[in-house]
């Protein structure tokens, strides 16, 4: 819950800074004419959330023998740091990755919930609410905006925003 509670605030804050996108996503809300054709753009939109602004930042991972990562040794019992926001942003793997591009067709390559034994078992049900809550607050309230205020909780690992002052106007 802490996780997707922050991803759908930095959605916002996102959409807010990248206006282009935030249209593009909204204009494919509107004009779909099925629930498949609106879901599409909206899950690579998820996906791209997730690896421009993910919540989980950093993790920690024990080497449990040697071994050697991209040429460097690493002896048994190394700790390292997995700098998941950085790998987000690998150019080797992402084109542009310091732009939002809610239509990225690999978006889904991101690290945000780990990767292969270590992949979050929650990662399903959190793209689903992630899913569920865009649509709802788009098209519900397609105006919705960041306002500025915010309050980020001190947290080396998780981008953790305690709170996220918006603004918009109520629907019919």
């Amino acid at each position: 819950p802490i996780s997707t509670t922050n991803l759908i605030g930095n959605a916002l804050i996102s959409l807010q800074e990248w206006p282009d996108q935030r249209m593009q996503l909204l204009a494919d809300l509107r004009q779909a004419d099925d629930d498949a054709a609106k879901q599409a753009l909206l899950d690579l939109a998820v996906d791209e959330f997730l690896r421009f602004e993910s919540s989980n930042q950093l993790g920690n991972r024990r080497a449990v023998q040697a071994t050697q990562v991209n040429g460097m040794e690493l002896p048994a019992g190394t700790l390292v740091t997995l700098c998941i926001g950085a790998a987000n942003r690998d150019p080797a793997v992402f084109e542009n990755p310091d732009t939002l591009d809610v239509a990225r067709p690999n978006a889904n390559k991101h690290l945000a919930f780990g990767y292969g034994p270590h992949v979050c078992l929650g990662k399903r049900v959190a793209q689903i609410q992630l899913e569920e809550a865009y649509r709802q607050l788009l098209t519900r309230l397609p105006d919705i905006k960041w306002n500025g205020a915010i309050d980020i909780a001190p947290n080396n690992f998780v981008h953790a925003i305690r709170s996220l002052g918006v603004s918009f106007t109520p629907q019919g």
